[in-house]
């Protein structure tokens, strides 16, 4: 079981109602996770003699809505999505300064159903707050996986991940031979195993799988699987296609990512890795 499922299986424990209810329309935890673990991927730095370090503050921030619907769990929300960060660092073989901390903000900007994330490399014996991303003293030590020598001051910055960024086409590498894609309706567990060629999701009789939401269109994205590889694709639709909180046009999809259309939340499956 991969680190984001383990993840579910104890958020499932926390909440004990339907997801499909309680997030309908809004920020979806899992999608959160996908996008803490994308943005310790994109903004770790290499640090010589196979070192790699990852950042240790994560930001979340929500919109009024998005923020009060998850009030009720916050502190444990961050809690699981800090182990989760963590879990996936030391499975990488990275290491950190310090635990992982996640805190989650209310953004009085945002609208309902996006949110942004941030990071950045904190020293724990001082006091977290943003002016701590300006420069790292060389010797705190380490958490993660292997030795812990001192390292160099790390350059200053705060890297942000956002919902709201503009279309994007990302690839990524395809699944191993024998793996079985699928997609699990969230709320109701309902999966499609995907068939190679088009899989086109949508509110319209037509489509290959049927969602009885009034936010998704007839024909609403397309999952192309090809050459073991899937790939997400918006056909137009009106409300748009979110994966991992990112609106897309097009993209590669992985283990785990969280495609998010009108108020129904899909997660994808690789079966079998």
């Amino acid at each position: 079981m991969g680190v984001l499922q383990r993840f579910e299986r104890r958020l499932e424990g926390m909440v004990g109602v339907a997801f499909a209810r309680l997030f309908k329309g809004k920020v979806h935890p899992a999608e959160i996770a996908k996008a803490l673990q994308r943005e310790a991927d994109e903004q770790r730095s290499v640090m010589g003699e196979g070192r790699v370090l990852a950042p240790n503050v994560y930001d979340v921030r929500l919109g009024p809505t998005d923020y009060a619907n998850l009030g009720e769990w916050s502190e444990q929300l961050a809690a699981q999505l800090a182990d989760m960060v963590s879990e996936h660092i030391d499975g990488e073989g990275w290491q950190t300064f310090g635990a992982v901390q996640v805190r989650l903000e209310r953004d009085d900007d945002l609208p309902t159903g996006v949110f942004e994330v941030s990071s950045h490399v904190a020293d724990p014996a001082r006091p977290a707050s943003r002016a701590d991303a300006v420069a790292v003293p060389p010797a705190p030590p380490m958490t993660g996986s292997g030795a812990v020598p001192p390292l160099p001051p790390l350059p200053g910055r705060v890297a942000t991940d956002t919902g709201r960024q503009h279309p994007s086409v990302v690839g990524r590498a395809g699944s191993k031979p024998g793996v079985t894609h699928v997609l699990v309706v969230d709320g109701p567990g309902t999966r499609h195993e995907l068939t190679t060629g088009r899989n086109v999701i949508g509110r319209g009789t037509d489509a290959d799988i049927r969602l009885p939401d009034t936010g998704v269109s007839r024909k609403h994205v397309d999952v192309v699987l090809e050459g073991g590889t899937a790939f997400a694709e918006d056909l137009g639709s009106t409300n748009g296609t979110l994966v991992n909180g990112r609106r897309i046009s097009r993209q590669a999809l992985a283990d785990g990512d969280v495609i998010r259309i009108g108020h129904s939340v899909l997660v994808y499956r690789q079966d079998g890795t």
